[in-house]
């Protein structure tokens, strides 16, 4: 094996271009997220707005396929919107009923510390209680922050109102010019048209996949619950779609305390939905690794390393920038501009 054969200067050259690559998608996606959004409905949009410019002109192709869209997702929208705040509304109504549930368990799980706590030596007991009071002031933190995130965002209609109409009037413009705004962008970078056409190829696969993946787990674990008739099986299911982009949580964060209470209560509920979790968990690998290091041509180990470091140095939005900044610093390397 020849040893690589790479400067000092090379690698902090790469370095920088990588850095400069994570600010401009943290900027763009976290800061500009109308125009990302817009971003990823146009690489939706691709392909049948292509298939019917062949018989029409663009202009009507792009209205006629951002209609469609938008009539789906507005059914979607106000299905799963629907569902969602009713669950809500029983949430908030048993709420009360719940907290006693959870200050009596609490309680009890308090009261068997102390025993505990009586038969151990006291530094290993002190150590104990500082680490259990962290976890209880911590979980009591998330549950707060949660519970105010859905509630703003829920009463915050005008906010999200001009969110999608932004998102939308960017999704017609950028798809109908897409040609010159392409154009104007490459022109501004030393890449060839092969190179170009990879980049905006390995995006929009790369976007495709997530969610896919997303849209895998949210039906799975929807159907599962609401089959075993479990209340609010909408919002968990959502919240395990989302989850199952963060590497080492996954849906495994809601279906696992499921699994674990339901193999005390019904171990048959237990064994379901540890089938559904192995299903769900299979998805990701198989694609990732048939799909996306075939097509992308990087490695699922590389990408999952990306998450891993993205998720601990900036923590959700990481598990976001990683994957898109490394495929985009792959092109560029491959690419002939310097690097």
């Amino acid at each position: 094996m020849q040893p690589l054969n790479i400067s000092y200067q090379t690698i902090i050259k790469r370095i920088i271009v990588f850095t400069i690559v994570v600010f401009l998608f943290h900027t763009i996606i976290f800061q500009l997220t109308p125009f990302f959004l817009a971003f990823l409905m146009v690489l939706i949009m691709e392909k049948p707005v292509s298939f019917l410019s062949r018989y029409m002109p663009r202009l009507p192709s792009v209205i006629i396929v951002l209609t469609i869209i938008l009539i789906i997702l507005t059914l979607l929208a106000f299905i799963v919107g629907s569902n969602i705040i009713t669950e809500l509304i029983e949430l908030g109504r048993f709420l009360p009923r719940y907290r006693e549930q959870i200050t009596e368990s609490i309680d009890s799980l308090l009261q068997r510390q102390e025993d505990f706590f009586e038969v151990i030596p006291d530094e290993i007991s002190t150590l104990l209680r500082q680490n259990i009071n962290v976890i209880y002031q911590r979980g009591d933190q998330i549950l707060s922050q949660a519970v105010n995130r859905v509630v703003n965002f829920t009463f915050n209609i005008p906010g999200i109102f001009i969110f999608i109409i932004f998102t939308v009037f960017s999704s017609f413009y950028l798809s109908r010019d897409k040609d010159k705004i392409f154009k104007y962008v490459s022109s501004k970078f030393n890449l060839s048209d092969e190179d170009k056409l990879k980049l905006v190829n390995d995006f929009s696969t790369y976007v495709r996949i997530q969610l896919l993946i997303i849209t895998n787990t949210t039906i799975w674990v929807g159907v599962t619950l609401s089959l075993l008739e479990f209340p609010y099986a909408i919002l968990l299911a959502i919240t395990a779609g989302i989850l199952d982009l963060i590497p080492l949580i996954g849906p495994g964060g809601i279906l696992w305390p499921l699994i674990a209470y339901h193999f005390f209560v019904n171990p048959l509920y237990s064994i379901i939905l540890f089938i559904v979790y192995i299903i769900v968990l299979g998805f990701r690998p198989f694609l990732e690794a048939n799909i996306l290091g075939t097509n992308i041509g990087v490695h699922p180990v590389i990408l999952l390393l990306g998450l891993y470091a993205g998720l601990n140095i900036m923590g959700f939005q990481g598990v976001i920038l990683a994957p898109l900044s490394i495929i985009t610093f792959k092109v560029l390397l491959v690419a002939d501009i310097g690097l």
